[in-house]
């Protein structure tokens, strides 16, 4: 079997990490579904040859799965997660977790070979474990093998430094036994860098797509300036002038390392993972203003390529949320050397 021939199908596809990274492995893609509109608009500008399904993805009648029943060899996808409970050792149907079941209906009924799934690293540890176990009972109850593990980006070539738990599910009438790839990279001397992903781009601000520096005001860039690189605020704190908020709703509140925003990236480490918070992610190295989108993507491992559609805050949310696509990339070559046994 060649490698064109594996078929996948893309839910809650964002800004297409997953999506990426297998056809960057020679999967074909039957479809992406997703519902966010710049979302949409970055999917349709970089893909158009993929179709996707624009709608919320509980809307959809199982009629219109049946077609694509035994025909798929992998669903992918990151069902979105505000919360979950269970009771015993089931998972509860509840507005918290709706869309985790629908990536399970879709898998129960499409019946694909095999499936990924991704979620927050939280999840593992949520209800002392029994919200893992409890879909992972569910994934069973309708045919499947199923593991899971918290992988690092940085051990499979990422410049950053996200854990992410995913579930690898193969369908019990096959024989292999699913289990995760081994990591590329343990050294962590051997880590991907902030400075080997983005330090070709100082200077060429505005020349790339997405390369848009915010435009910080004059008290926030003077202090930018006291952040060394690879740290955040000096344990001494702030010089006065420059230790409270600048915005009329903040002027007397003491800035704090609160979230990553006032942390700087170090050129000779793999940054922190990118989140965006309040419109801006971490601290350039060597810049006084924080990430730009391309820069975040590059550290994301999009290729320049990719287009991000939207405002600043929603192409920073595509960014922030997608599957660093080397890592998508890894998994997928691992599930394709499955499909191969």
């Amino acid at each position: 079997m060649s490698e064109n021939d594996f078929t996948f199908i893309d839910l809650f596809s964002g800004a297409g990490g997953l999506l990426r990274g297998f056809m960057n492995q020679g999967f074909k893609p039957e479809f992406s579904l997703e519902v966010w509109q710049p979302a949409l608009e970055t999917h349709r500008l970089n893909y158009p040859n993929v179709p996707v399904w624009d709608c919320d993805i509980r809307t959809v009648e199982e009629s219109k799965l049946l077609p694509y029943k035994g025909k798929i060899d992998v669903i992918v996808g990151g069902p979105p997660c505000q919360g979950f409970s269970t009771i015993g050792k089931r998972l509860v149907r509840d507005p918290r977790n709706e869309l985790v079941f629908e990536f399970i209906r879709f898998v129960k009924v499409i019946q694909p070979k095999i499936f990924l799934m991704e979620n927050v690293r939280g999840l593992l540890s949520a209800g002392k474990g029994e919200i893992k176990d409890a879909i992972e009972a569910e994934y069973k109850a309708i045919g499947y093998k199923i593991t899971s593990k918290v992988l690092c980006a940085t051990n499979y070539g990422v410049p950053q430094k996200r854990y992410r738990l995913f579930f690898l599910g193969v369908r019990e009438d096959l024989a292999q036994t699913p289990e995760f790839p081994e990591p590329d990279i343990t050294d962590n001397t051997h880590f991907a860098t902030v400075g080997d992903a983005i330090m070709d781009l100082v200077g060429k601000e505005n020349n790339f797509p997405n390369h848009i520096p915010m435009k910080h005001n004059a008290i926030v860039t003077e202090r930018i300036k006291c952040i060394p690189e690879g740290e955040g605020i000096p344990q001494d704190g702030l010089p006065e002038e420059v230790s409270k908020g600048s915005r009329s709703d903040f002027v007397d509140h003491t800035i704090k390392n609160f979230s990553h925003v006032f942390k700087r990236l170090s050129r000779k480490r793999p940054a922190t993972t990118m989140v965006p918070g309040h419109n801006a992610f971490p601290l350039h190295p060597t810049e006084n203003r924080s990430l730009t989108v391309r820069e975040a993507a590059r550290i994301q491992t999009f290729p320049d390529d990719v287009v991000f559609c939207g405002s600043r805050q929603n192409q920073c949310i595509q960014v922030g949320n997608a599957v660093p696509v080397k890592l998508a990339e890894a998994l997928a070559k691992h599930v394709k050397q499955m499909l191969e046994e």
